[in-house]
This record gives structure tokens, C-alpha cells and sequence, in this order.
């Protein structure tokens, strides 16, 4: 019988459903017991179904019976590929699963930041009763990082709200780019133009830190970031002392370069900031459908298949 580990705990509140592909092939499906070890947990396991915890060259040659690692999500960064394809270890992610959820917090993101939502939370809790003066989202320019499935759905959404949309992705063509309803620019023009700047681009060594003190300071005053992406493509002091000078207007913020963010982060104490724990993906619908694809992949190929997204294709030869 096939063993499989699970790391990311919400499969088991939002499993894979009726059509569970794991339990039809008579897999043994367990959850790492909280706070053991990641290698002792993999021990006799062929395949994983991973969170956001790192898994080294040391961990994969720990795990010489590990087949498969599926990711409960679509970012790869935390996993050393290259490691893994020496280990004959493939490894998946579940595209087309979470765009539109995290699409709908982005934007959520951004009408909180422009109509000041928390901020009138927090005085009314208070006890106070004032209104606070916000801006029109209608009219702006929207600037988003990363044209892929994610930073598409935002696109549809600013067009709906009738923005002005600019891209910058260096993989994406600007005919592309047109045809996913925006205008393909440098990374340059886009913060100087952008009310909003939105980041929706991968974790590389090449993207770590692609908005830093030179980016923030081009961005035009009073401009507000977002980042619903990987938390390494922002330097956080950065930003901090950004939102401290008053140059940046806001910024709303789900991921960190450390996570969980520590307590005494500046992060917490900054103002004009919305800090939010890694969530933009968290709706019902996007976890069962992430539960499912992961299921699926480690399915397939513990039964021979190979599966749909693998971000590891030299593992097959290729």
C-alpha cells in the first residue's frame, strides 16, 4: 500500500471529496504529526502532499522511497528542484485552482486601502464616528507584476472597475499581454505611472527583492503596494520606512519574508498598512480544489501517469 504524507493541514479539512483519486487507488493518506521532524515524517512515504516547508537536497537524499511531492498551491520556491530531479523526485503544483480566489482578495486589498475600510473598523470599535476620506478605484491606474493566471484574473477585475491596466512580465509577449487586457510596459514606467502596483510574479533568486528602496522611491507619491505573491519580492524595511517618510500611500500585505511574521515585526507597528496571515488563497472552493489536483498528481504518478503540471520536467529526461 502507497503511503502518503500530508503537510499542508487544511487537506483535511477541505479533502479532495467523493472523488478522492488517493483513497480509490487504497492509498494510506497521513498527516505529519504536528511538530515531528519533516524527514522522520517522510520515512516509508512515496509521495507528499507539501506546504510551504523547505525541502532541501539533505531532505530528499533522507527520502530515497519518495516519488512524488505535490504542492498544496502553485509556488515552488520553498523546494530545491534541482535536488529533487537528481532524487527521482517529481514535483507538481495545481495551477488553475486559486486564481480567482486570490484575484478577489487582491482587489479586496485594494478597496480596503483606497476607501480606508480597516481604519474606520478600528474607530468605530473605538467608539468613534467620523468619516473617513478615501478615493475612487474608477479612473486609476493599476499596475500588476506578473501576467500570469493570477495577475490575469486581476486584470479582468480592474477592467470591470473601469481602471487603466499596465503589465510588466518579462515572459510574456505584448501582444500577449494586450490580449489579456493590459499594456505590456517596463518595470520602470509601470511605477511611475501605477496608483496601485500589484505583485503577481514567482520567488527566484533573480525576482528576490524586486521591489526595493530604488523601486519604492520611483513610485509616485502616495501610490500604494500590494503583495498577495511570495513575501521575498519585497524588501520589507524598505517598505517600512516608505510608509513611515509618507511616500507611499499605503500598502496591503498577505505574505512575508518570514512567516509566521514575528510579533515585534516593524511590519505591525507601520502606518497606513494592512497586514493579512498568508490568506489570499484561503476560500472553501480554492482549497477543495487544490485538495483534489494535489490528490491527482501524486495519484498519477505513484500509478504510472505522469501529471499535468510537473515544474521539474528534467526528473523525466527531458
Amino acid at each position: 500500500m502507497a503511503r502518503v504524507v500530508v503537510t499542508a493541514s487544511a487537506y483535511f479539512t477541505h479533502g479532495p471529496g467523493l472523488d478522492d483519486p488517493l483513497a480509490a487507488m487504497g492509498a494510506e493518506v497521513v498527516r505529519r504529526p504536528a511538530g515531528m521532524d519533516l524527514v522522520a515524517a517522510l520515512q516509508g512515504a512515496s509521495g507528499v502532499i507539501a506546504g510551504s516547508e523547505p525541502y532541501s537536497e539533505a531532505a530528499f537524499a533522507a527520502c530515497p522511497g519518495l516519488k512524488v511531492l505535490a504542492r498544496w498551491g502553485v509556488g515552488f520556491d520553498a523546494v530545491d528542484l534541482a535536488a529533487a530531479s537528481r532524487h527521482g523526485v517529481v514535483v507538481a503544483t495545481v495551477p488553475g485552482t486559486l486564481e480567482e480566489a486570490v484575484a478577489d482578495f487582491t482587489f479586496g486589498l485594494m478597496l480596503s486601502l483606497a476607501r480606508r475600510i480597516p481604519e474606520a473598523d478600528a474607530l468605530m470599535r473605538r467608539g468613534g464616528w467620523s468619516r473617513l476620506m478615501g478615493w475612487d478605484v474608477q479612473g486609476r491606474t493599476l499596475g500588476i507584476v506578473g501576467l500570469g493566471r493570477i495577475g490575469t484574473a486581476v486584470a479582468r477585475r480592474a477592467h470591470a472597475f473601469g481602471m487603466r491596466v499596465l503589465a510588466y512580465d518579462p515572459q510574456v509577449d505584448a501582444s500577449t499581454v494586450a490580449a489579456r487586457g493590459a499594456e505590456a510596459c517596463d518595470l520602470a514606467r509601470l511605477l511611475r505611472e501605477a496608483d496601485f502596483v500589484t505583485l503577481h510574479a514567482n520567488l527566484t533568486a533573480a525576482s528576490r527583492h524586486l521591489i526595493g528602496p530604488a523601486e519604492l522611491a520611483m513610485m509616485r507619491p502616495g501610490a500604494c503596494l500590494i503583495n498577495a505573491a511570495r513575501g521575498g519580492l519585497v524588501d520589507t524595511q524598505a517598505v517600512v520606512e516608505a510608509l513611515e517618510t509618507g511616500h507611499l500611500g499605503g500598502a496591503a500585505l498577505d505574505v512575508y519574508e518570514s512567516e509566521p511574521l514575528p510579533a515585534e515585526h516593524p511590519l505591525r507597528q507601520a502606518p497606513r498598512c494592512i497586514l493579512t496571515p498568508h490568506m489570499a488563497s484561503a476560500s472553501r472552493e480554492a482549497a477543495q480544489a487544490m485538495s483534489l489536483a494535489a490528490a491527482r498528481a501524486v495519484a498519477d504518478v505513484l500509478q504510472g501517469r505522469r501529471p499535468a503540471s510537473v515544474v521539474n520536467p528534467e526528473v523525466y529526461g527531458q
